[in-house]
């Protein structure tokens, strides 16, 4: 069963700090606990430079959307929308779609239990870590101007150090990273080739674009003031900046 698979023996309480509110939580409860699987946790937005199709450049898409881009192991474990909603990949039979998470307090075992469950699968969403990571997508355009609703950021957060604490102290912020960070080939032309040697996109001194780029640094500046704070590199947009550079409607330069 998914709850025996997950279970662990007791672990150290953890001292949750939240402002308005702290929590002495344990993750020692049959089917509440992380998956031992996870050692990462990835955040992405579906938004971007779209180097070969101009018209998917930094569109805004819905979790809907989003979801129909996906193959079946393919995608993020949730999706956090603008409202603070909270979309799973795949939610259980007869659950709803979405559901608002209760910001403002710690979870509850029933949503340690579901996001447990969330978690379980392995899904297509980082390039060669998709066994010990988790992906969450937060909707937005990609764009490093465009702010992120207090709404989806709170979720965010939330959702953050639900996981956190479902941990059991294993896993810390120094385990949160962007796309961006874990990512770092170049824009490659064509999918299947896409190594050292095939064609990239650059700009026009000829440097190559970053294949990914997100999330714009603005959500974790949003993280900070929420609480939460992720360690960041200095000029974090810089590559995202270049990006948003190219004219509309243009694709960028080839190179080998």
């Amino acid at each position: 069963m998914r709850g025996a698979r997950h279970a662990w023996l007791p672990r150290a309480v953890w001292i949750l700090g939240l402002p308005g509110w702290a929590l002495v939580a344990s993750a020692s409860e049959a089917g509440t606990a992380l998956p031992r699987r996870v050692r990462e946790i990835v955040i992405h937005v579906p938004g971007g430079p779209s180097y070969t199709n101009p018209a998917r450049r930094f569109r805004f898409f819905d979790p809907r959307e989003t979801q129909a881009l996906w193959k079946p192991r393919f995608g993020a474990h949730w999706i956090v929308w603008t409202d603070g909603s909270l979309w799973p990949r795949h939610p259980a039979p007869g659950e709803p779609a979405s559901r608002i998470p209760p910001v403002d307090r710690p979870a509850d075992d029933e949503w340690k239990r579901r996001l447990a469950a969330d978690a379980d699968p392995v899904y297509g969403h980082l390039h060669n870590a998709n066994s010990h990571t988790l992906g969450i997508e937060v909707a937005h355009s990609g764009r490093s101007q465009d702010p992120f609703p207090r709404e989806q950021v709170r979720t965010l957060a939330w959702l953050l150090r639900t996981l956190l604490d479902m941990s059991g102290g294993r896993l810390s912020a120094e385990q949160v990273h962007g796309h961006k960070d874990l990512d770092r080939r170049p824009a490659y032309v064509q999918e299947r080739c896409a190594k050292p040697g095939c064609a990239v996109y650059v700009d026009g001194e000829g440097r190559p674009f970053r294949r990914r780029v997100d999330p714009p640094e603005g959500l974790f500046a949003a993280l900070r003031a929420e609480g939460f704070v992720v360690r960041r590199p200095p000029n974090g947009d810089a590559d995202l900046i270049r990006a948003e550079a190219i004219p509309a409607g243009a694709r960028p330069s080839v190179a080998h």
